[in-house]
């Protein structure tokens, strides 16, 4: 029997994937506040679905750091705390910097003109739909640089600390408007690139994941107006 679907047909989204990131995107913007309990059914009646995919998405989300599950209790939102903050940037900077040094002696031409494009990104403050886009795209962008390092165990670390982080560069969107100076700090990162000059494009990296953990600490301080529990430990 021939197949009347189109050979580039997208794969169809499963129930899991559905809540998986509905419930990523809801915990990444604050929906769902750090500590915050989820229950398995309370989950499906939210996302529309039965406990099982719920159980699939919360796994997932627990591999990645945002949950974490207590027996007999349920599944509570990660805290946040400014340790894990330091700690998450400290090794960030550690690997991603060499990421970008490899990219700059790997990439050919063509893919740092690629990555070129992928830099012009921007978000409306104020705005929380344009947060996620722009966190999306964000996302996009660094993952592009450490995919050209050609190293797939790097990649691979990069992409999971990344994910893990997606709530603090939130807070750190809500402090201001930085849209157009996070897009000049990632054009800039790109030139470096394009010039093939691997120590200033490190040392262009490490500046802005500095003044990103800034902006992420400034928005610590006014937690109290953000509303979110921050821990100590």
């Amino acid at each position: 029997m021939i197949d009347p679907r189109p050979a580039s047909a997208p794969p169809r989204r499963t129930a899991a994937e559905g809540v998986y990131l509905a419930l990523k995107r809801d915990i990444i913007t604050l929906r769902h506040r750090p500590g915050a309990a989820l229950g398995e059914q309370t989950l499906a009646d939210t996302y529309g679905t039965s406990r099982v995919p719920v159980r699939e998405a919360c796994r997932r989300l627990q591999q990645e750091g945002l949950l974490t599950a207590i027996p007999y209790k349920g599944y509570f939102v990660s805290p946040i705390s400014p340790k894990e903050i330091s700690d998450s940037f400290e090794l960030r900077t550690a690997i991603e910097t060499r990421a970008v040094a490899l990219a700059v002696t790997r990439a050919t031409d063509g893919e740092l003109a690629r990555l070129g494009e992928l830099a012009a990104i921007e978000y409306t403050y104020s705005d929380w739909v344009s947060y996620v886009e722009f966190l999306d795209k964000n996302l996009g962008f660094h993952l592009e640089v450490a995919a050209l390092s050609r190293n797939d165990r790097l990649f691979a670390v990069l992409h999971n600390l990344l994910v893990s982080m997606q709530r603090y560069f939130f807070l750190g969107l809500d402090l201001g408007d930085f849209g157009a100076e996070m897009r000049g700090e990632h054009e800039l990162l790109v030139r470096h690139m394009r010039s093939r000059d691997a120590g200033a494009a490190a040392t262009c990296a490490e500046e802005q994941i500095t003044s990103s953990y800034e902006r992420i600490r400034r928005a610590l301080a006014a937690a109290d107006n953000i509303e979110i529990p921050i821990t100590e430990v």
